[in-house]
């Protein structure tokens, strides 16, 4: 500060001497002494809004989610009968046959986990088919999932009973029976809108583009 006092002191005799040289020697000596022009308090650099854009785009699913098959029992009527998941449409079948005992479902193609997690999280829970190791395929609703201890359960809505799976195993046996399908069961008729709307509160838009659904 002291050296731009200094240099201040000589560009106040230089302009005395007004020539048009003596002004561009001005400008270069402060120039080169005191620095540049410090930064307005609106700059924002470009990392940090690189780091904004990246943060608008990353998931926003909460870490763990559980739902209560108990208070659903619309989601129960569908399963008064066990599901033909060993039948040539598979899941596809499901929704079809579940227009006899429910009024309104909805089966979403190219699903991935992170759109069950949302589903989960906004209160519906999906139904998927999984195919185990040395077992049938099964068609059975996803009820909770917990990022900490990387894990995922399939619960059954008759009785109740839980089958924890960690995500990978999950992915497996998903993929076996219909991978990247699901089915919801809900007290209100679904569009397509209303689920990319739902699915919008958790995720990126391009995390979510690429499903399709049909409706009843």
């Amino acid at each position: 500060m002291k050296r731009c006092k200094f240099f201040f002191r000589h560009v106040l005799k230089t302009l005395l001497k007004g020539s048009t040289y003596s002004f561009i020697l001005v400008f270069v000596l402060l120039t080169l002494n005191c620095g540049p022009a410090t930064k307005g308090q609106y700059y924002i650099p470009e990392t940090e809004t690189t780091a904004r854009e990246k943060t608008q785009n990353e998931v926003k699913l909460p870490t763990s989610v559980s739902i209560d098959l108990q208070k659903m029992p619309y989601v129960r009527n569908a399963f008064k009968e066990s599901p033909r998941a060993n039948s040539i449409g598979g899941i596809d079948d499901f929704y079809a046959t579940t227009q006899k005992t429910v009024r309104h479902s909805a089966i979403i193609t190219n699903c991935s986990s992170d759109i069950l997690k949302a589903f989960l999280a906004k209160g519906w829970t999906p139904i998927v088919m999984i195919k185990l190791q040395t077992q049938t395929a099964e068609i059975i609703p996803v009820s909770d999932y917990n990022d900490n201890s990387n894990q995922i359960s399939l619960q059954n809505p008759v009785n109740l009973s839980k089958r924890r799976f960690n995500y990978k195993d999950f992915e497996t046996y998903w993929s076996k029976g219909s991978k990247n399908k699901c089915v919801l069961i809900t007290p209100q008729q679904l569009t397509e809108r209303d689920i990319r709307n739902a699915l919008a509160k958790y995720l990126s838009k391009d995390a979510f583009e690429q499903i399709s659904v049909r409706s009843r």
